[in-house]
């Protein structure tokens, strides 16, 4: 790392660091405080300062529960390449005040395509810090990427709408974005980046966050492009479902419902530690997210079809083959099943005996050479994440955008070969975040495609066949594998038929 560097912001210099000639900048605030009486109120903007601001040092992340992707029993170094210092490099403290984004460039002269990436963990965890790893991908692909944190679970995503008309602007965390997102519009020209040309892209809850987004209209024109990775959110939470987790918040702080108020003198730590699950109940926290408030999100999103404010985003789009093998940690037993296991697993999944088997029989036809447990997380993929990708993509066709699909289909080594085309795989690979040698053309294909994508609507590249657009007829599908990438029309469309009309599992 070479000494600082300082460009201008609209809110005064920023000092920050060259890594191999790309320009770094963390923790550039975007967002005022949000603490105290801020609390699930529409961010302001960050207050100018006088002097340089020390951009060399990662700002917070929101207040969450201890951990980070980058070192996970399960994953182990995944997500930071293998990286020795990858715990120093990515720390952030956690803090309500958490408005801040990371930048990097090849420089301040220019117009590249911008790349604003949201980060997943739900709505309940995660950072933007997975940019910090990704100097290849700007240096390579000459693009300038952004990396947001902001407010989550009970913080960025409680809605207090029902209780208080001081809170009827719901869902504060994707606010949060739409206030980043603006000061991408207002600054990024300072960083060599178009912000006429701005995509974002995320997976999981990334994905969730980018659905929801393009049915706000206070997000509409600030992005050009979007690209939802294994987060198809087709469904947000209604303002009745919101203000039930909000009562039962309040109770578990001790608070009557007509206390709203009190909340803001309370600590953070006391406010999170509300989340906790009652008896017998899922963690509460997992049930926030997302809420059709009739302000900022008007109404569902893409029910029963996509909205006015998504038309005109192309979209790429798709999720991976193995989606349910991390979610699968607290049953070892599905890992090593035989075809008497499957069918008594999938029918407690709420397939009934004859689907089970008649589903059984096709997948066996159309995989044959894969196991009972293989067959199992593609089943569970195919009826939780896969479906709601199906789903979001016809309802965006039906706007005339332009859509990709994509399908990553390689078998990771990770969790000793048990977590195959694991939810997530493909992200760091996208950002040139390469752990496994084997993996090296793939990631290079991959960041290829979505720079591509980025750069003028069409991920295809030298690297990769051509890659028509998707649409009903053919729908061709990017499978993205080792040792090589095809272009598959309609992939597993049997299983894809047969699946439409019989209800998802819920899971993921």
């Amino acid at each position: 790392m070479s000494p600082e560097t300082i460009f201008e912001t609209g809110y005064g210099k920023v000092a920050g660091s060259i890594i191999d000639g790309v320009q770094l900048f963390r923790g550039i605030p975007y967002g005022g405080p949000t603490e105290g009486t801020g609390r699930w109120l529409p961010p302001t903007r960050p207050a100018p300062w006088t002097g340089v601001f020390d951009a060399t040092r990662n700002g917070p992340r929101a207040i969450q529960p201890p951990g980070s992707i980058f070192t996970t029993p399960v994953l182990g170094p995944y997500f930071s390449g293998g990286r020795a210092d990858a715990g120093e490099w990515s720390h952030q403290d956690d803090s309500e005040n958490c408005l801040v984004l990371n930048v990097l460039t090849p420089a301040a002269a220019g117009k590249r395509p911008v790349m604003v990436y949201i980060h997943g963990g739900g709505f309940f965890t995660g950072s933007g810090a997975l940019t910090l790893f990704a100097d290849k991908f700007v240096r390579e692909q000459d693009v300038v990427l952004v990396g947001i944190n902001h407010r989550l679970n009970v913080f960025g995503y409680l809605y207090l709408g029902g209780l208080s008309e001081r809170y009827a602007q719901g869902n504060p965390g994707q606010l949060d974005l739409i206030a980043a997102l603006e000061w991408v519009r207002d600054n990024i020209t300072h960083f060599g980046g178009d912000p006429a040309n701005v995509t974002i892209f995320g997976e999981s809850g990334g994905g969730g966050k980018i659905s929801a987004l393009l049915g706000m209209p206070a997000a509409k024109r600030l992005f050009k492009r979007a690209i939802v990775q294994s987060g198809s959110l087709t469904h947000a939470g209604s303002a009745a479902e919101g203000t039930e987790a909000a009562k039962t918040i309040m109770d578990n702080l001790g608070l009557a419902e007509g206390d709203v108020d009190s909340l803001a003198a309370l600590p953070a730590q006391r406010i999170f530690g509300a989340l906790a699950a009652r008896a017998g109940g899922p963690p509460l926290g997992m049930r926030l997210g997302p809420v059709v408030d009739g302000v900022t999100l008007p109404e569902q999103p893409w029910e029963p079809a996509a909205t006015a404010h998504a038309a005109g985003i192309p979209l790429l789009i798709g999720c991976c083959k193995d989606e349910a093998t991390l979610f699968a940690r607290d049953n070892p037993a599905v890992y090593s099943l035989d075809w008497k296991g499957l069918h008594a697993e999938l029918e407690k999944t709420g397939l009934s005996a004859a689907d089970t088997g008649s589903l059984m029989e096709l997948y066996r036809r159309l995989h044959p050479a894969e196991s009972a447990s293989d067959l199992y997380f593609r089943i569970r993929t195919d009826r939780t994440m896969r479906s709601r990708v199906y789903a979001q993509a016809e309802l965006k066709l039906a706007q005339g955008d332009p859509l990709y699909m994509y399908y990553f289909s390689w078998n990771t080594p990770d969790g000793d070969g048990q977590l195959r085309a694991f939810h997530t795989a493909d992200l760091p690979l996208e950002m040139r975040v390469v752990l496994h040698p084997q993996a090296e053309e793939l990631s290079k294909q991959l960041a290829s495609a979505w720079a591509g994508f980025a750069r003028d609507g069409n991920p295809g590249s030298a690297l990769l066949p051509a890659w028509p657009q998707y649409d009903l007829e053919k729908r061709a599908t990017m499978v993205f594998d080792i040792p090589a990438c095809t272009v598959v029309d309609d992939p597993d469309g049997e299983a894809r038929e047969f699946l439409k009309d019989r209800p998802s599992d819920g899971v993921l």
